[in-house]
């Protein structure tokens, strides 16, 4: 019998878009692979999203995802120094796994971008930079291009949280500075999340 094998990756941060990505292909009835990144850096978030992916891992299988979700971790150690991108450490990380003999399989590696993810929305330069990093990284590790699948594109960060199951929402973290594992309600990622959140537990 051959072993079934998944076609798809999606790199599992523990935030907001990464989840909601997965939850749709659960209810879907789609075979993910997962790939978490344990990122220690001068940000601080690297516990607060390690529990996070775990927590929503469980939630994804206790929802209808068991059987569904093949999952992988990995870690990087930036200590204090300065990162300029981090899709370019994921479209690595990305890669190593397609080129790895159980990442043959991969074809499709999920983006999970809303549409103001970046300045100047889905068609800006650095949208543009972080689709060429992923197509150019995973190419020189593994040997061919990816096709990458934007599947909440079309979807504010806003929308995106109104639109999750809220006990799945409350297990995500979102802020990219956490202080004593609080958000800051400062970042960028804060600024967008918090008014969505507000909105969201008012209904």
């Amino acid at each position: 019998m051959t072993e079934r094998r998944p076609d798809t990756l999606l790199m599992l941060s523990g935030g907001i878009d990464s989840a909601y990505c997965l939850w749709q292909r659960v209810r879907a009835g789609q075979y993910t692979r997962t790939h978490h990144v344990s990122l220690a850096d001068h940000e601080g978030r690297r516990d607060v999203e390690d529990r996070a992916v775990q927590q929503i891992l469980d939630w994804m299988r206790r929802n209808g995802g068991e059987g569904l979700i093949e999952h992988t971790s990995s870690a990087m150690d930036f200590r204090d120094m300065w990162i300029p991108k981090n899709f370019h450490a994921w479209a690595y990380w990305a890669g190593a796994i397609m080129a790895s003999p159980r990442g043959q399989s991969i074809t499709t590696v999920i983006l999970p971008r809303h549409s103001d993810a970046f300045r100047g929305g889905p068609n800006s330069p650095g949208a543009r930079k972080s689709d060429a990093a992923y197509r150019g990284h995973i190419k020189l590790i593994c040997g061919r291009e990816p096709r990458l699948s934007l599947p909440m594109a079309h979807l504010t960060k806003a929308e995106a949280v109104a639109a999750m199951p809220e006990d799945l929402l409350r297990l995500c973290w979102w802020c990219r500075r956490p202080r004593a594992g609080q958000p800051c309600h400062k970042c960028m990622t804060c600024r967008q999340v918090d008014p969505a959140l507000a909105a969201r537990w008012r209904r």
